[in-house]
């Protein structure tokens, strides 16, 4: 019997028979008419207060007035401070070849953007010229090359194994040591693949082992990676397993030698040969019963959309592959496999976390410098990008999150994933920190004795971007101290120096923790240097962004009147928001915690608070972030 207080379904209102009620009801179920047992929307009648809704009519016509408002002065004095420009910029690296593209998301971009704002003449982007030629490496390919010594050889793989093998699963450890105990008992009878991915590894371990300059022998491994380069000389119409775990070891020694185009090549050539293998997709057991080989499968083709995804991420430039594209498994635990074989598939959580990372790089890449007409504000993006950030934080396992006193004793798969994580938000933020940069440096070439009108959004985020820094900063000095940085890394030295450009530009902006800026980033360019002198060629070419920004920054400085302690980066006029307002803002600045980590920073209650109010708080940033003509070569 239906009560007064259940009405019946549609279908049987329209029949005006009984409904049991319920979804779906006996009727529907029985005529199989689910999808019809619909229920009608019971109207409430509420009552309000005639105060209250004249309080509503009045909220209303306050917004629609503030939507229509013209821009105040606030917007019109950041809005002639642009940062990035809006059309590509090419720079001609050789005039006998095609014009190379910088993209704005590049760490060396910015870099340039960064001397650019602090002086009013003009300054070109500094050619890459620090990396082996194409001849050195043609030259390298044909000479002769001795195989090493089985003690070296099996010291070289297990170098290899534990430097990139613990953040990437590239090959398994048991198959690689198999093939190379047959390599040695039979080096004649081993197969052109087999004999070009032990040569990669060699490569990839001499960069692990050595603790030297390379100025005296010659790069690490380059004389290996020359010969596993061989195999690619001609493409393989039918790929295999292997060739696109040699294409991801050449990626990732590329990158050591700061051949970071050769490098994103490479991954997507690995991602294109996955996708002809099928690799994206769940392969059934019936066709491949070893539960390790399909484990392996699922695992490098995660490793290879990372390492795209990543690679694409250091250059600003797209991936080979969409995320919704890819239909395998994550990494998983296989079952009922021997002791040997589960030493292969170590740590699912960190693999699947590192994937995310990647995805979210991805994402950010795109939103926040990507020049479609269509997309969203780009308050909309920086909010977005901090949401997915703070959620892939929250989700992370315990095992992996930092616990601040012992950040000294981080496993160096934990502080990888940090580090990463770092750079992702400094890169959604670090645009509008160069836009205070210029705001500051416009307002006081205007008028020496004012201080600019920045809005409290804006030196939120910038204040995020440089916690972020300080952060990758600490984690980097720990491992150098402890010995885990090592002199020809490329993945550390590209952090170390992204980090060491927020701290620069943090210097300039006289806040409470100028001082503490300064020195880490005197230390950070202390260790650039000393990478560059070590051989590290990645690490060459960034010293030279530094040592151009530090001839420029004395006189921003001086312009600014940071040596007299009088600038500062919150300005005392900004009424943004008045929950935001400066003397709130040089609190939180001056409780800073020591031990702050990344996702503290992104914690902070009024970080949280402008990520949570209404997007307009953020489009004074909007209109002015892109120059109008492209910046001179």
């Amino acid at each position: 019997m239906v009560t007064a207080n259940r009405p019946s379904c549609r279908r049987c209102h329209a029949r005006k028979v009984k409904c049991s009620g319920g979804m779906p009801c006996s009727g529907c179920l029985q005529a199989d008419k689910t999808s019809e047992c619909v229920y009608p929307r019971k109207a409430r009648l509420v009552k309000v207060s005639e105060q209250y809704i004249e309080d509503l009519v009045s909220e209303n016509q306050r917004l629609r007035r503030s939507s229509s408002r013209p821009p105040n002065e606030e917007t019109a004095v950041l809005a002639q401070c642009p940062v990035l420009a809006e059309v590509p910029w090419f720079v001609n690296a050789d005039s006998l070849h095609t014009p190379i593209l910088v993209a704005e998301a590049s760490d060396s971009a910015f870099a340039t953007r960064w001397r650019q704002a602090m002086s009013n003449a003009q300054h070109g982007h500094l050619p890459r010229v620090n990396f082996p030629s194409d001849e050195q490496l043609l030259a390298l390919s044909d000479a002769e090359c001795p195989w090493p010594t089985p003690a070296r050889a099996h010291l070289l793989v297990r170098a290899a194994l534990n430097g990139i093998g613990r953040c990437y699963h590239i090959i398994r450890r048991s198959s690689i040591s198999q093939e190379l105990e047959r390599t040695i008992q039979n080096h004649s009878q081993t197969g052109l693949l087999s004999k070009s991915k032990l040569w990669a590894v060699f490569a990839i371990g001499e960069i692990y082992t050595t603790r030297h300059s390379a100025l005296e022998r010659g790069f690490p491994g380059l004389h290996y990676f020359c010969k596993a380069m061989n195999i690619l000389r001609i493409v393989s119409e039918r790929p295999s397993v292997d060739m696109v775990e040699i294409q991801l070891l050449l990626s990732v020694y590329s990158l050591f030698l700061n051949r970071r185009h050769a490098a994103y090549s490479l991954a997507g050539s690995a991602v294109r040969l996955a996708t002809i293998m099928g690799l994206h997709l769940n392969v059934p057991e019936t066709q491949m019963s070893d539960a390790g080989e399909r484990e392996h499968r699922n695992r490098i083709c995660w490793t290879a959309y990372t390492l795209d995804r990543m690679w694409a991420a250091k250059l600003g430039y797209p991936a080979a592959i969409r995320g919704d594209e890819i239909e395998v498994d994550l990494p998983s635990n296989p079952v009922g496999l021997d002791d040997n074989a589960s030493m292969d598939f170590p740590d699912r959580a960190y693999s699947i976390a590192r994937i995310e990372l990647a995805q979210l790089s991805g994402r950010i890449i795109y939103s926040i410098y990507g020049h479609k007409a269509d997309t969203p504000s780009l308050s909309h993006r920086v909010q977005d990008a901090f949401s997915d950030l703070r959620r892939w934080l929250k989700d992370l396992p315990p095992s992996l999150q930092i616990d601040a006193p012992d950040e000294g004793e981080l496993d160096p798969r934990g502080r990888s994933l940090h580090l990463l994580f770092n750079q992702l938000a400094i890169l959604a933020t670090r645009p509008i920190l160069l836009h205070v940069l210029r705001a500051h440096l416009e307002a006081r070439e205007q008028q020496p004795d004012t201080e600019a009108n920045v809005p409290a959004s804006a030196v939120a985020l910038s204040e995020t971007c440089i916690r972020c820094a300080r952060h990758s900063c600490r984690l980097l000095v720990d491992s150098w101290m402890n010995g885990t940085f090592m002199i020809f890394d490329f993945f550390y030295t590209q952090y170390l120096f992204s980090a060491t450009t927020v701290l620069g530009i943090s210097t300039l902006l006289g806040s409470k923790d100028r001082q503490i800026d300064e020195e880490q980033f005197e230390i950070a360019t202390c260790f650039l240097e000393q990478l560059r002198d070590g051989g590290n060629y990645a690490a060459a070419e960034f010293y030279q962004h530094i040592e151009a920004a530090m001839s420029l920054m004395e006189t921003a400085k001086t312009r600014l009147s940071v040596h007299d302690g009088n600038a500062t980066a919150i300005p005392k006029d900004s009424t943004t928001s008045s929950s935001l307002n400066a003397g709130s803002l040089e609190e939180a600045s001056s409780i800073m915690d020591d031990y702050m980590t990344a996702g503290t920073a992104l914690s902070e209650p009024l970080l949280q608070e402008l990520l949570d109010q209404p997007l307009p708080d953020l489009q004074f940033i909007d209109s002015s972030m892109y120059l109008d003509e492209q910046q001179p070569e």
